[in-house]
């Protein structure tokens, strides 16, 4: 990629990412909360705050839904352009054994993404009713640490001496 197509995709996102924060932040301040301030939740995020709050969260919810599913709907358009563009490029390969790796690999990129960013629809893209401070607290670690640590894990696992490392130790866990 090209300082031409990145570039402003940086730039993009750290300003979209700095006005989300800054909407936020100042409707927040428009929120009274009385009564317990202790936020149940890993972190401190938009959702259980509005739970906490004593007043009337409607805008909120509303500046939640709409900056989430366009900041969403950009970023998957993004990604499956992008992979459009890759697909592409692997048609175009000669080799059998090219093409396979290559899906394989972007398989695996894909599946990764998928999660993440369905977990992070289930999270902010539902109404305020089927709010459940459990299940919101599962979620927010998987997307937020499971699948991070899932990257690695899953790169690792392509290559041939990690496999082998893999297998010898679980001959040695099942021997013992």
């Amino acid at each position: 990629m090209s300082p031409r197509v990145y570039v402003p995709l940086i730039i993009a996102s750290c300003v979209g990412g700095i006005l989300h924060a800054i909407l936020h932040t100042l409707a927040t301040f428009s929120l009274s909360f009385c009564g317990s301030n202790e936020i149940r939740h890993i972190f401190c995020d938009i959702p259980p705050l509005l739970a906490i709050s004593c007043s009337d969260t409607h805008i909120n919810e509303l500046l939640l839904f709409l900056f989430v599913s366009s900041i969403e709907i950009v970023t998957i358009l993004i990604v499956l352009i992008s992979y459009g563009f890759m697909l592409l490029a692997i048609l175009k390969t000669h080799s059998a054994e090219g093409r396979r790796k290559v899906f394989s690999t972007c398989g695996s990129h894909l599946t990764g993404v998928s999660i993440y960013h369905g977990t992070i629809l289930f999270m902010y893209m539902r109404p305020s009713s089927s709010y459940a401070l459990e299940h919101d607290m599962i979620v927010s670690i998987f997307y937020s640490t499971v699948i991070p640590m899932l990257n690695p894990i899953i790169y690792s696992l392509r290559n041939k001496d990690v496999i082998e490392a893999m297998k010898k130790l679980f001959k040695k866990l099942v021997n013992e």
